[in-house]
């Protein structure tokens, strides 16, 4: 073999060999220390994930050939287009009852079931996560109970409680009004806080269980409120029968603030001054 050659070859083989190396570092051991873990994911997680069932445990060998509860990679493509606009409201069509209740299904029984049980079968509902303050330092919330609405990423503090009703939720007045900045630190000193707006302002609260309490929680807006209940708020989470502020103003009169009843949906304006009927609970992301 001629020298030059020679040398291409060896080059040429040294490349080789780095790629492979390179290749094999990026895509991992092929033969890995354990079977998938709870950190290690399988298209049956995957599949779940998306759309909301219980993944079944399987092992890498697999006793029997791929059934109906064993999802593959056209699956989770399938799934991907209910997943991409997170709600198929088309699923409601026709319904007799609550939508938040369950959908008709095969047989009556399966109805009657999803409906005594609170069962979702359209998937319209968010997933929520429920966290406790372990170490609750007389906040005035009702409980230490906070909700985090998975789909929305918002967390969800119960509602405000005095301290001469512990336990159990007080009406609020929100007479806040806007000046016009944006940029206010989240302190409860803005001059625009009213009652309402400035408790969430002030909150101390530990929301996701990790010992450290957050102090960012604010008033939510309208939307966020309305976004709520359409993920499922009045079936997961503590106390949803009432009207809470929001810290929108009504757009054709700033001595009113919009409020939504979380139990049904129902939003309507009231004055700001407004203390009786209308609570306060705080969200931060």
């Amino acid at each position: 073999m001629p020298r030059k050659q020679f040398i291409i070859t060896i080059v040429l083989s040294v490349i080789m060999t780095m790629a492979a190396v390179h290749s094999a570092s990026r895509a991992g051991t092929l033969n890995p220390a354990s079977a998938p873990a709870s950190t290690m994911k399988t298209l049956e997680d995957i599949y779940c994930h998306i759309s909301g069932c219980t993944a079944g445990s399987y092992s890498i060998d697999s006793p029997g050939a791929v059934s109906a509860t064993m999802h593959d990679l056209d699956d989770i493509y399938d799934a991907l287009d209910t997943y991409r606009d997170q709600i198929d409201y088309s699923l409601e069509k026709n319904q007799i009852w609550d939508d938040n209740k369950g959908t008709s299904s095969s047989t009556a029984n399966n109805l009657s079931y999803a409906y005594s049980n609170l069962i979702d079968q359209n998937f319209e509902e968010g997933t929520w996560t429920l966290y406790n303050d372990a170490t609750l330092n007389g906040e005035l919330v009702a409980s230490n109970a906070v909700y985090k609405d998975e789909r929305t990423g918002l967390y969800w503090a119960d509602c405000y409680s005095s301290t001469s009703n512990a336990g159990s939720c007080s009406s609020r007045s929100n007479s806040f009004a806007l000046n016009g900045t944006v940029d206010d630190a989240d302190d409860g000193l803005d001059a625009e806080a009213g009652n309402s707006t400035n408790y969430c302002e002030t909150l101390s609260l530990d929301s996701n269980g990790d010992g450290t309490d957050e102090t960012d929680w604010y008033l939510p807006s309208q939307k966020e409120l309305m976004q709520a209940y359409i993920n499922g708020f009045a079936n997961n989470v503590v106390r949803p029968d009432h009207a809470f502020w929001s810290s929108t103003e009504y757009h054709n009169d700033t001595d009113n603030a919009w409020y939504v009843r979380m139990s049904y949906g129902y939003t309507y304006h009231a004055a700001k001054s407004t203390i009786s009927g209308v609570y306060t609970r705080c969200i931060r992301r």
